[in-house]
């Protein structure tokens, strides 16, 4: 009978029906991961820390590890999640980490909050080091949760913890994070009433991008990091949309990989919507200009 779990110094009081929500939904397994990296975007950014707990009936195993990266962590970065230089300077790098974290994963259905990102970088890094690219579905707690829980001030994963009262002492390191983002997934599954609900959760599979072409536009990927690193508003024209062949103003986040190619995930200041924008399709980049659209 599930109960309390210690995890590498974490307590973890999963309840029977976070267990049983599991299994009714997920009787093969699930996987609940999390990423700390150099930055959001995984074409430019590097992965320093990688955790999962893996879910197969009662039994519960767990993967964690520092990763060094080929470069420093920005300083920015490490005010967010506490990792230094000096802690991953004696670790494993993404090479030897990323097929044992394959391995322990296999195929079994994953989870995340915000998975787009951390597959993201799981992806990019797999395509650098020529893996291929198992069948494995990806769900995202956050777009479920969305879906499904009301009353929580906003869907992150430090709020949606708040509302399932649920312990959260050291957010943003992996191992912590993925507890918690297990634990909400179990409880959104609480409101979810048949498969094609849950299925509103799903995001893609990871055979998804075997043919997605990785890297395809370098330099105005090159150009876009450098904005998002100085976290400034700037003017894209884009081919597509309501604003075609216009200048529309956009406060960049992130570089994705995505299966049908790369995008610029960005908050969109004209439709007040965080929307994804295909860098192919991006035709121009400027500096921002007020009350312009031409």
């Amino acid at each position: 009978m599930p109960s309390i779990s210690q995890l590498k110094g974490i307590i973890i009081n999963f309840t029977q029906s976070e267990i049983k929500n599991i299994n009714k939904y997920f009787p093969e397994g699930l996987i609940a991961l999390d990423l700390e990296t150099s930055g959001l975007s995984p074409l430019v950014d590097e992965i320093i820390e990688i955790a999962a707990i893996k879910v197969i009936g009662n039994k519960i195993e767990t993967f964690e590890t520092l990763v060094k990266p080929k470069n420093p962590i920005p300083e920015f970065t490490t005010k967010i999640h506490g990792i230094t230089d000096e802690m991953v300077k004696d670790s494993p790098s993404i090479e030897d980490v990323l097929p044992k974290f394959l391995e322990f994963c296999g195929t079994h259905t994953l989870v995340a909050h915000n998975a787009k990102f951390d597959i993201g970088f799981i992806v990019f890094a797999m395509h650098q080091l020529k893996m291929e690219l198992h069948k494995a579905k990806v769900y995202c707690s956050c777009k479920l949760s969305r879906k499904y829980v009301k009353g929580s001030e906003n869907h992150k994963l430090s709020s949606l913890c708040k509302h399932f009262d649920i312990p959260l002492e050291n957010h943003h390191r992996a191992l912590d994070d993925t507890v918690a983002c297990l634990r909400v997934f179990a409880k959104t599954l609480d409101e979810v009433k048949s498969n094609r609900q849950l299925k509103e959760g799903e995001i893609l599979n990871i055979q998804d991008f075997r043919k997605a072409n990785i890297a395809e536009a370098p330099e105005t990927i090159q150009k876009l990091q450098e904005h998002i690193a100085k976290q400034e508003v700037i003017d894209i024209k884009y081919k597509g949309g309501s604003y075609k062949g216009k200048f529309r103003p956009i406060k960049p986040v992130a570089l994705l990989p995505m299966p049908a190619g790369d995008v610029l995930y960005a908050h969109c200041l004209l439709t007040d919507i965080y929307k994804s924008f295909a860098i192919k399709k991006i035709q121009e980049i400027r500096e921002h200009i007020e009350n312009d659209s031409k």
